[in-house]
C-alpha cells in the first residue's frame, strides 16, 4: 500500500506524462507542482513507487513513465463515479430501420474518433458487421513515430478484427489496460469497450483503441456517454 504522499506523485506523474509523452523527473515535478516537499524527497517517493511497481524508467538517464500497473490503480480511482454519471443502460427507440441505422452509426464512429484522437470500431457482433475510423487520428500521438510501434498496432488490430468474441463485456464498459488485454498482441494499448442492447435486441459494441497513453477519464466519459449521444441526436 502507498502513502497518500507517494499517491499524489504518482497521480500528478500519470497526468503529467499523459499530456507531454515524455519521461517524468523529480526536477519538473519540483519546479511545476506544490507538493510541499524539495525535488531530492520527489526523487526518493519516485524511487519508492518504482520499487512498488508503479513507475518504470525507460532509459538509463531519464524521468519516469507510469507501468500498467499505475494505469490500472489511477483508472479505478474515478472509474465507477463516471460509469453512474453518465452511463445509459439501454439504447431505446433509435432506429427505425436498418438504412438509418448503420448510417447513423458511421456517423458516430467518426464522431468518436475525431473527439478522442483513437481508433473507433463499432459493431454488431451478431451481424459481422462494424465500422471503423480514427487512423487518421492516432497516428499523430508520439508513440507512432516509431516504426516498430505502428507495426505492433497494425498487428494487434488484425488478431481484433479476427478475435472480438474474447471480449466478454456483460453489457457493461470495461477498460483493458496493457497487460489486462485479452489479445496477446495488445500488451502495449488500452482499449475502453462498451456494450448495449438496442430496442430491436440486438448488441451494439463500441471498442476505443489506443496507446496506453490515453486520456483515459475524458475516453471513458465518452464511451459512456454515447447512448445519450444516439437518444439526443437521431
Amino acid at each position: 500500500m502507498i502513502t497518500d504522499r507517494q499517491r499524489e506523485i504518482l497521480d500528478v506523474i500519470i497526468k503529467e506524462y499523459i499530456d507531454s509523452a515524455e519521461p517524468v523527473s523529480s526536477h519538473i515535478l519540483a519546479n511545476k507542482y506544490k507538493f510541499g516537499i524539495c525535488s531530492a524527497t520527489i526523487r526518493i517517493e519516485m524511487q519508492n513507487l518504482t520499487y512498488f511497481g508503479f513507475l518504470e524508467k525507460p532509459y538509463i538517464s531519464s524521468g519516469r513513465i507510469p507501468t500498467d500497473k499505475a494505469y490500472r490503480v489511477f483508472v479505478d480511482s474515478f472509474f465507477q463515479n463516471i460509469k453512474m454519471e453518465d452511463r445509459a443502460e439501454n439504447l431505446n427507440n433509435i432506429f427505425e430501420d436498418n438504412a438509418i441505422k448503420f448510417e447513423t452509426v458511421k456517423k458516430l464512429t467518426d464522431i468518436l474518433a475525431n473527439k478522442s484522437s483513437s481508433y473507433i470500431i463499432i459493431s454488431f457482433p451478431k451481424k459481422n458487421i462494424s465500422w471503423q475510423a480514427g487512423l487518421r487520428d492516432i497516428i499523430k500521438e508520439p508513440e507512432f513515430s516509431d516504426k516498430d510501434f505502428i507495426i505492433k498496432f497494425l498487428s494487434f488490430l488484425e488478431e481484433f478484427s479476427k478475435k472480438q468474441e474474447r471480449l466478454n463485456l456483460e453489457l457493461k464498459t470495461k477498460v483493458f489496460i496493457g497487460c489486462e488485454n485479452p489479445f496477446k498482441r495488445g500488451n502495449h494499448f488500452s482499449m475502453i469497450c462498451s456494450e448495449n442492447i438496442l430496442n430491436n435486441k440486438e448488441r451494439l459494441r463500441v471498442s476505443l483503441i489506443g496507446p496506453k497513453r490515453m486520456n483515459y477519464y475524458k475516453n471513458i466519459k465518452l464511451i459512456n456517454s454515447l447512448s445519450r449521444l444516439i437518444e439526443e441526436n437521431i
